[in-house]
């Protein structure tokens, strides 16, 4: 019998793509993608989080956010926060019946919904086994 071989997925690289901000004072700001870790949303503004440790409240909600990130290396863990799956150090799943957490390289811990556990437990392994 021959054995079944399963297709290697395509190396992924860090997105290349800027997003294009906004900001009063220094005026029309373009932030590369592969520097954010990741984005909270508070009310109708988003903390977004940068691997140097900066973090910026912008006037946007995550709805406008989404679009611009590349789906291979971001997912939603819960409904208030996206994070870059490149960041990701592990995941802990907390109980059967919740959600879980994600450390990630920074040292910041975050909170996955129930309902999103499993979608981002998927993605997060897809890219450790990819690089």
């Amino acid at each position: 019998m021959r054995p079944i071989l399963h297709p290697i997925p395509p190396r992924l690289s860090l997105p290349t793509d800027s997003i294009n901000m906004y900001i009063r004072h220094s005026g029309q700001l373009a932030i590369p993608i592969a520097d954010l870790m990741f984005l909270q949303a508070t009310g109708n503004y988003s903390w977004l989080h940068w691997k140097e440790g900066q973090r910026m409240l912008m006037p946007r909600t995550l709805k406008y956010y989404i679009p611009q990130l590349p789906k291979e290396w971001f997912v939603q863990l819960h409904r208030n926060c996206i994070v870059n799956l490149h960041y990701i150090e592990r995941m802990e799943r907390i109980n059967p019946d919740k959600g879980g957490l994600v450390y990630l390289q920074s040292g910041a811990i975050l909170l996955v919904s129930r309902r999103r556990w499993f979608a981002a437990k998927q993605l997060f392994s897809q890219r450790i086994f990819s690089s």
